[in-house]
């Protein structure tokens, strides 16, 4: 597009900016209140109102939709490669042998549809932001690239990661697209809504398999995009709807620690003591925003102590975390008496969400029950294995209490247990949701403590004796050996036994 194409076009839409500007008054809002309303900036309004820039696709239709007018009655041309050619200044021939190349003013925002805000209060986790940013910046050159994987524990901040990638590394994509991966039914929809998006022709075809290979042609002719994949169950599923040759970035997020060709892991562990403490008091509004951490810290040293404990107690698990935070900021409790409460109202607490659950509406306890019911429904004997976990020391956990402690299990795992193709198949059941982690150079198993405080919250007193029980039992039968009072002395062998029989 020529320049005076590109200035005939912005005289054009003039009438299109004044409707805008007269919409938005007729309704008495400020430019900063429609820009909130749509998700975008007030200098945005600003100068879409002045034809100094036309509105994405993404806020054409988020316009349309807030005035209840179509596209055509606000008076938008949707046509992406004329939007990109208006908004990024394309180096011409002449500009390509110049040593500067031209600079837009204000430089473009991607095409974007990211549907969580950024979270003011994310904390550290900088390694595996740097290591996604590494990776994926190596598949540009690559021949042949891969998508990286964010996997780990419900609750552990996978899609927090991803939010704050998306936002911190914007600049580097022409587009970014969120889709949630939870289902067939749930990923086609979103497919749908990006075609209408970028204003594919075949947006409006009842055939939802036309849809969605329309959207692959177009990653598939693009580049500099960003496909972020949340809430990935189904691998089968995902590689449906992704392009065979994509010259873009792909994001998943899951639960899923095999992932076979299809994408490269990076696990997300707990959070660390420090990083736990000033997560916990930013969310509480301790730490204000802009204060130096270090400062900040010497000041509070007294709510620093609590908020370790608290971290100590919640087991650095980011989901705990944040609702420890809203619960003391939605009742003033502060953190020492928010302690007390968690010594003996723990269940209550840890199914207690909070007023404003925008990006995780689940609870710790609400997101884990699912899991923990799936389980169920698969295998019973897996379902046996967690309860049994639940009454063991969380880290270093023998297989051999297992194997070995077979009789002593109840008929659905002392069954399983005498199987090694049958073991192998009730743990990979419980990989799948990240709910265990396998160690196989020691043959070791271990358990998040907050999962083995919901399954336990989860059973009645009789069965927590019987699980209880019998994992002292197991204990026994498979190191009968070693008095318990002598086992910590043992380099070779894990305090399992320090956790047995803890009824709660």
């Amino acid at each position: 597009m020529s320049a005076e194409d590109a200035s005939a076009t912005k005289k054009n839409l003039r009438p299109t900016i004044s409707r805008l500007k007269r919409e938005r008054e007729q309704r008495g809002w400020t430019q900063s209140e429609l820009a909130e309303r749509i998700g975008t900036t007030q200098v945005n309004i600003s100068r879409w109102e002045k034809s100094v820039t036309v509105p994405g696709p993404y806020y054409r239709q988020r316009l349309g939709e807030l005035f209840e007018k179509s596209i055509q009655e606000l008076g938008f041309i949707p046509q992406i490669n004329e939007e990109r050619n208006e908004e990024i200044s394309p180096i011409s021939d002449t500009d390509a042998h110049t040593s500067t190349p031209p600079i837009p003013s204000n430089p473009p925002l991607p095409i974007w549809n990211v549907p969580h805000r950024r979270n003011p209060f994310f904390t550290g986790r900088e390694e595996i932001l740097v290591h996604l940013h590494d990776a994926l910046r190596s598949n540009q050159t690559a021949a042949l690239t891969q998508a990286q994987a964010i996997s780990g524990l419900g609750g552990i901040g996978k899609t927090q990661i991803a939010v704050e990638y998306a936002y911190r590394y914007r600049d580097n994509y022409q587009a970014i697209f969120w889709m949630n991966a939870s289902s067939h039914d749930a990923l086609s929809a979103d497919f749908v809504i990006l075609a209408a998006l970028l204003d594919l022709p075949e947006q409006h075809e009842q055939d939802q398999d036309i849809v969605v290979r329309a959207v692959k042609r177009w990653l598939t002719t693009q580049s500099h995009w960003l496909l972020i994949l949340d809430n990935v169950d189904n691998l089968e599923m995902m590689i449906d709807f992704l392009p065979v040759n994509g010259t873009g970035d792909v994001l998943l997020t899951t639960r899923l620690q095999a992932l076979g060709t299809s994408a490269q892991s990076i696990e997300v562990e707990k959070m660390g003591l420090d990083e736990g403490v000033k997560f916990l008091l930013r969310r509480t509004k301790v730490l204000v925003p802009g204060a130096s951490p270090n400062q900040a810290m010497e000041e509070h040293r007294a709510q620093q102590a609590q908020a370790t404990e608290i971290v100590i107690a919640l087991d650095g698990l980011p989901l705990a975390l944040d609702q420890a935070g809203a619960y003391i900021e939605e009742t003033r409790c502060g953190l020492s008496q928010y302690l007390n409460l968690y010594g003996t109202r723990r269940k209550e607490l840890l199914m207690r969400r909070g007023r404003f659950p925008i990006d995780h509406p689940d609870s710790v306890a609400a997101t884990w029950s699912l899991s923990f019911q799936q389980v169920e429904q698969a295998s019973q004997a897996a379902a046996d294995l967690l309860r049994l976990l639940a009454f063991l020391d969380p880290e270093a956990i023998p297989e051999e209490i297992i194997t070995l402690g077979a009789a002593e299990l109840g008929p659905a795992l002392g069954a399983a247990a005498s199987d090694p193709l049958q073991v192998d198949s009730i743990i990979e059941l419980l990989l799948r949701y990240s709910l265990i982690r396998r160690t196989p150079e020691v043959k070791s198993f271990s358990i998040h403590r907050l999962v083995q405080a919901v399954l336990k919250d989860g059973m009645e007193r009789d069965m927590q004796r019987v699980w209880a029980e019998r994992a002292t039992r197991a204990v026994n039968r498979a190191f009968p050996d070693v008095e318990l009072q002598t086992w910590e002395q043992m380099p070779a062998l894990p305090p399992t036994c320090t956790g047995v029989c803890s009824i709660e």
